[in-house]
């Protein structure tokens, strides 16, 4: 029997961890075209193919809370990078680090903000079957791409990692029976060059290939000025002098630039007429300039403890380094005056940005290509059809992930603090599965096998001739080194009870082990510090373990009201396993560990087709019972996750439509009530605080309308323009005032021309059109220097693309 073998993956403009996923593979070499055209025309309204559940449906048919697009929606869509997505999906948001150089999606309330590499995100990324064990793998290009799945709600059941609150599955083009190929080449602002390409064909007749990657690369679009420091020192305070140099060659670069690249080999093999094979090999890499942040003056509001109660953005009179109670001025850095103020309106060592939050900073420690980026991996998917129409799956994966990364701490020119960030992780899987069906019923049952490996270092240090106050080269690393393997069980049967209603239960078991050691040193090589610690280079050293029982399982009714229109309620639970802190010199054996999560969904959804065809309407309402949510909180030089019950609440909704001819309109919306309760704000159980969590805004909306002229020179022009809305977040899971970024609207244009024979396109794009500034990642800093580092969305970008296809 004939099998017909495409699908897609991911595309770069430089990010991180990259092409952590640039493909992988996995996915059934049987699978059908991920799109079949709708008689509308409607280019949104096409019917995006899935396997949510583990076989080939359509996305309207499956009674789960999906955003879906196929690879020619995401070229049409403007999408560039795997984190995209979010803006098109409502529900969904994005956190990170390193100034949004590392990213991880927040679905629905869920999230976890530890920018630490040896932490699984609630959130599981997958390509091609593949799952991405590291959490800042959620960035990467979305190259030669056949669609993309994003999954609202715990999966733990059919998925082979649990995730809390969802997971976004990337599924990369497969070899092709006919020879064809695409080249596709773009130019934009900030000097960037793109080049991708993809070859596929039959080697034999039982053997088909596929060859696909990219280059690109683009200069910095945060003008760095130092050391010329366009700001104003305040002579008369007695802050030490700023530093009139670089202090390393190459310091003062521009920020923000990036060159990457990556390759994606595939063989797809007919072993008979029953099985057949795909192979696949990838690698990738990422140059990237030092994390592109820009500080902001914040002053610290402290106790008579000098514990933080809040932080706050300070007004342009403020000269008080921090303050107690009742506003008593407190001197908290090492600046060498010893007078608890600081310049007015700027941060303790004189330093005011040039121009707010405008894409121009002063930074003594400043490379553009000094953060890298290495991922390569493989999987092998096996697949045979047995008797009686099961068939058996076999997906073995592998991934390495390997990266170096730095930022000045303090995003100024005064040389104070960098911080850096190391990991090195392997992570293998095994699924073996089995699937049918008989009658009335389909089933699929299964064994997992995962192995994460993870050595991952980070902390701040101190160069030659910083005015730290500590001493030189001083250096805080903290390295953690931790080990999972989990076994799990795992099925799921859909019973039909009648021609109209269906039940689907499942079930996942899970014996998952953990191994951690973490070391903390603290000193340098030429004169250690020793705070009640060891001379020499002073360590703290704890080796923790663990062993769960984890089991997450679902039960729900799908009710086919008529032909086209489905409404699903049920119950689902989710679980993510336990695991270690590595915070700073405060751990200890009782404090480094934190218990598992576990969350109790409710949900009722509805998916519907109407006015025949022309109009897509999806929604969604659900409550989250969370049960010791693992709730992430920077707490000034490091990261700790404390255990916290909570609730979210939430409502959803997507509407297409193609409400005349050459006319698509995409209207997307989401609410969510996220709470985190009982949060210990001081770390002594004396003050409570119900909070919100990181990078969850309460409301989302996007809009897209595409208006297509038929018949323009032998093709068809369309224009197109889309927005998306974001309410306020917190950055910290403390709300502290200053970590508090507001709302932003972001809109961008397109023009588009395809030729009717499918050779030639052609796009013209304006990214953010009306230039908005708006932060996106930030950490604060108010006791470290006085001043909080923030990164900002990417200003107003245009460019052109062109694309033949052989």
């Amino acid at each position: 029997m004939k099998k017909n073998r495409c699908v897609s993956l991911p595309h770069n403009i430089g990010k991180s961890s990259l092409l952590a996923g640039i493909a992988v593979v996995g996915i059934n070499s049987h699978m059908v075209s991920a799109e079949e055209g709708r008689s509308s025309g409607s280019f949104l309204l096409e019917e995006v193919r899935v396997t949510a559940q583990k076989r080939e449906e359509s996305a309207q048919d499956v009674g789960i809370a999906i955003s879906s697009f196929s690879g020619d929606q995401l070229r049409k869509l403007g999408v560039d990078d795997s984190t995209d997505v979010a803006a098109f999906t409502p529900g969904v948001s994005l956190s990170g680090s390193f100034a949004g150089q590392q990213k991880q999606y927040s679905i629905r309330g869920v999230t976890q903000n530890d920018f630490n590499d040896h932490v699984e995100s609630p959130n599981a990324v997958y390509i091609d079957e593949g799952y991405v064990a590291f959490q800042q793998g959620s960035i990467f290009a979305t190259f030669d791409v056949a669609r993309v799945e994003v999954l609202k709600g715990p999966q733990g059941t059919l998925f082979g990692r649990n995730a809390t609150g969802g997971l976004v599955h990337f599924i990369s083009n497969k070899p092709t029976e006919e020879f064809e190929g695409y080249l596709d080449i773009k130019v934009g602002d900030y000097n960037e060059r793109r080049l991708e390409a993809a070859v596929s064909g039959p080697m034999t007749n039982s053997i088909l290939y596929r060859v696909s990657g990219f280059v690109s690369k683009h200069d910095g679009y945060l003008e760095n000025d130092y050391p010329n420091k366009t700001y104003v020192k305040d002579t008369n305070n007695s802050a030490p002098a700023l530093s009139n140099g670089p202090g390393l060659a190459g310091a003062g670069d521009d920020l923000g630039g990036d060159k990457s690249w990556a390759i994606r080999t595939q063989l797809a093999i007919d072993i008979d007429d029953r099985s057949n094979l795909l192979l696949s090999g990838f690698y990738s890499e990422s140059d990237q300039s030092t994390g592109p942040y820009q500080s902001t003056p914040t002053i610290a509001e402290l106790d008579a403890n000098g514990n933080t109660l809040n932080t706050y953005r300070i007004s342009p009179t403020e000269t008080r380094e921090a303050f107690g109670p009742g506003g008593v001025p407190v001197d908290i850095f090492f600046d060498g005056d010893n007078d608890a103020t600081r310049p007015a309106g700027r941060d303790a060592y004189g330093y005011l940005d040039p121009d707010g939050n405008d894409f121009k900073t002063s930074s003594d420690f400043a490379f553009d290509d000094v953060n890298t980026y290495e991922t390569f991996g493989g999987t092998v998917n096996y697949s045979v059809e047995l008797n009686d129409g099961m068939t058996f799956t076999s997906i073995t994966d592998f991934k390495n992930h390997e990266k170096f990364t730095t930022l000045d701490l303090e995003a100024g020119p005064q040389n104070q603090f960098t911080w850096f960030g190391e990991a090195d992780i392997d992570s293998v899987t095994q699924e073996f599965r089995l699937s049918g069906e008989a009658n009335n019923m389909r089933w699929v049952t299964g064994f997992y096998y995962l192995d994460i490996d993870a050595l991952s270092i980070a902390g701040f240090s101190a160069l030659t001739t910083s005015s730290s106050g500590f001493p030189a080269n001083f250096d805080n690393p903290r390295v953690s080194d931790l080990k999972t393997t989990s076994y799990s069980l795992f099925g799921q049967i859909e019973f039909d009870i009648s021609d109209s209603l269906k039940l689907v239960t499942g079930i996942r078991n899970t014996e998952e082990s953990k191994d951690y050691v973490f070391d903390w040193y603290f000193g340098s090589n030429n004169d250690p510090l020793a705070w009640d610690i060891p001379s020499g280079d002073g360590i703290v050293h704890i080796e923790d373990d663990g062993d769960e029982n984890l089991w997450t399982g679902k039960i729900q009714l799908d009710w086919q009201v008529a032909d086209n229109v489905l409404v699903y309620t049920g119950f689902n639970r989710g679980v993510k396993a336990g695991s270690f802190n590595s915070g700073d010199q405060t751990l200890t054996l009782d404090t480094v560990s934190y218990d598992k999560e576990v969350l109790h969904a409710y949900e009722i959804g509805f998916k519907s087709d109407l006015m025949d065809g022309k109009v897509r309407f999806n929604g969604a309402v659900y409550y989250y019972d969370y049960q010791d949510y693992q709730a992430a909180r920077w707490t000034g030089l490091g990261n700790i996750i404390t255990n916290n019950d909570s609730t979210v609440t939430g409502a959803e909704f997507e509407l297409n439509t193609s409400p005349i001819e050459n006319v698509d309109i995409m209207l997307t919306a989401a609410y969510i009530d996220a709470n985190v309760e009982d949060l210990d704000l001081i770390g002594d159980g004396s003050i409570l605080i119900d909070v919100k969590p990181t990078f969850s805004p309460d409301t989302t909306v996007s809009a897209f309308v595409r208006y297509t002229f038929p018949e323009v020179i032998d093709g068809d022009l369309a224009l197109q323009v889309s927005s998306s809305y974001q309410s306020s977040v917190f950055s910290n899971l403390s709300n502290f005032d200053s970590t508090k970024f507001d709302s932003w609207i972001v809109t961008n244009i397109r023009a588009s021309w395809e030729g009717h024979d499918g050779v030639w396109a052609l796009d013209l794009f304006v990214d953010n059109v009306f230039d908005e500034r708006y932060n996106v990642i930030g950490f604060d800093l108010s006791t470290v220097c006085g001043c909080s580092e923030e990164a900002q969305g990417k200003p107003r970008w245009a460019g052109a693309s062109v694309r033949y296809n052989f």
